[in-house]
């Protein structure tokens, strides 16, 4: 078992200057909270930031939630790639020598280190989680194969899911579409 920040690289997000005739690319925390819902999220646009620490998102990237009750979790979409994140995100690069991508981003969903992080979350109103505790999370590391195995599993059940949330957004679509004809045609019948 190794430390977070022992088999990655952290970064804190940065200020934004959105607008403008800026072309950078931002992701913002209710873009993850869109992502979760089923909905694509619509990047940010403005200036691009001017600090060194302001790497943009690459392949293999998690982007880990700062504030919220859910420490919302997700691997680096290809639409993200180039995009820098916003102050209320943390952008984990994990070292593909040490542990895969998508192995990290299931045992950053479990529901018991969703639980350590929220106890390490700091503040009232919308809590934050510092950096420190998510440098200091100890990450059981098996073999790089069964890691993979892992991952697949979990890329197995996010794939479902989100087919699940596309048919139940379509089933809305296709009850509300089926409500309006309804209505439609009881309102001709009775104007008649």
């Amino acid at each position: 078992m190794l430390e977070l920040r022992d088999i990655s690289n952290i970064y804190s997000g940065l200020a934004t200057q959105e607008g403008g005739d800026g072309t950078a690319r931002f992701l913002r925390l209710s873009d993850l909270s869109d992502l979760k819902t089923g909905r694509a999220p619509k990047l940010a646009t403005g200036e691009p930031p001017a600090v060194a620490r302001a790497l943009p998102i690459e392949e293999g990237d998690l982007i880990v939630a700062a504030r919220g009750t859910a420490t919302d979790v997700c691997q680096a979409g290809q639409s993200w790639l180039g995009a820098f994140i916003s102050l209320d995100l943390y952008l984990v690069r994990p070292d593909p020598t040490k542990v895969d991508s998508g192995f990290l981003a299931a045992f950053l969903d479990l529901p018991e280190t969703q639980a350590l992080l929220s106890s390490n979350k700091q503040g009232t109103g919308l809590a934050r989680l510092p950096k420190e505790a998510l440098d200091k999370l100890v990450v059981p590391l098996p073999p790089m194969p069964k890691q993979r195995l892992i991952a697949e599993l979990a890329r197995s059940f996010h794939d479902e899911a989100a087919l699940l949330q596309r048919l139940a957004n379509l089933n809305s679509l296709l009850g509300r579409e089926a409500l309006a004809r309804a209505f439609r045609a009881a309102t001709a019948i009775k104007n008649s």
